[in-house]
């Protein structure tokens, strides 16, 4: 394995903060009433470690305080965030139902998919930097889950999927659901196409990928979404920039280049549409994010 650039350490020890935005995200949403909460994802508290973030949670009118800042100054990120959640937990159900028993999480960052899935025949594959693995995994196993979990140390710039994998006991043989969410963005090209490499070589045909990006201008920060332009200057600033963003057929291309079948793009505006039909959440719905679906054939 490479040695890890002192950016690279520097990157893994960062990213666990991100990884607790997001967390205190869907847990401040599990805070709003019933009637108004996008996600029920209260286990997210648990990797929250940030002092600020940890106050933001000790009180339901706080967290909602919280949101409506977030969501007004970078409109649709919230949205989305809370949305791919329903989104993957319906692709996962739907997997089950098909009889798929491996579910790979790919940069798991604190999904807590492993701790609400209610499946004991289901292996889950926890993909992630070893930092933020750290955190995760002894919260995780305090909180005793109900499937078999497998921890996977990978780099995504630097190391081979498909070895750490089948190390981990990944068998390609069988079908298989892949949740990519959060990470794209973050990669380069090269990394992407060398990751979907590799998912083509490990998934039977039959398997599932579903995967969220950014829409093409949105690196460049020339996105017709202020929110979008604000986000990418500060990611940018706390060294973990946006590198790859796609328009849907780009990404498309992309897919179907390493034996993908496209099969659904939903942006946030079209996932406030399927779950807050009648827009109780009052999210912004700026369409600078997307998760997309498709089959290996």
């Amino acid at each position: 394995m490479t040695v890890p650039t002192a950016t690279h350490r520097r990157l893994d020890q960062t990213a666990s903060l991100t990884a607790q935005v997001n967390a205190a995200q869907r847990a401040a949403e599990s805070m709003r009433p019933p009637d108004r909460r996008l996600i029920d994802d209260p286990q997210s508290r648990y990797f929250v470690e940030h002092p600020a973030l940890r106050a933001v949670l000790s009180h339901p009118w706080s967290a909602d305080a919280a949101l409506r800042v977030f969501d007004r100054v970078w409109g649709g990120l919230h949205a989305h965030i809370a949305l791919r959640v329903r989104y993957a937990d319906d692709a996962y159900a739907a997997a089950i139902q098909a009889g798929v028993d491996q579910l790979v999480l790919l940069g798991a960052g604190f999904d807590t998919s492993s701790l609400r899935i209610a499946d004991a025949a289901l292996t889950v594959f926890e993909v992630d930097a070893p930092a933020t693995q750290a955190h995760k995994r002894p919260v995780v196993e305090r909180l005793a889950s109900h499937a078999q979990t497998v921890w996977v140390p990978c780099d995504f710039e630097r190391d081979r999927l498909y070895d750490r994998l089948l190390d981990a006991g990944f068998d390609p043989a069988r079908p298989s659901l892949i949740s990519w969410l959060g990470v794209s963005m973050y990669l380069t090209h090269d990394a992407i196409d060398a990751t979907l490499s590799d998912l083509t070589q490990l998934c039977a045909p039959g398997s599932r990928l579903v995967v969220d990006y950014i829409r093409d201008g949105v690196v460049a920060v020339r996105a017709p979404w202020p929110g979008a332009n604000r986000i990418t200057r500060l990611v940018a600033r706390r060294g973990e920039p946006y590198r790859s963003d796609f328009t849907e057929r780009e990404l498309d291309a992309v897919l179907v280049a390493h034996g993908f079948q496209p099969a659904e793009h939903l942006g946030v505006a079209a996932l406030l549409s399927r779950y807050d039909p009648t827009d109780k959440s009052k999210l912004a719905a700026d369409d600078w994010l997307a998760v997309a679906t498709a089959y290996r054939r």
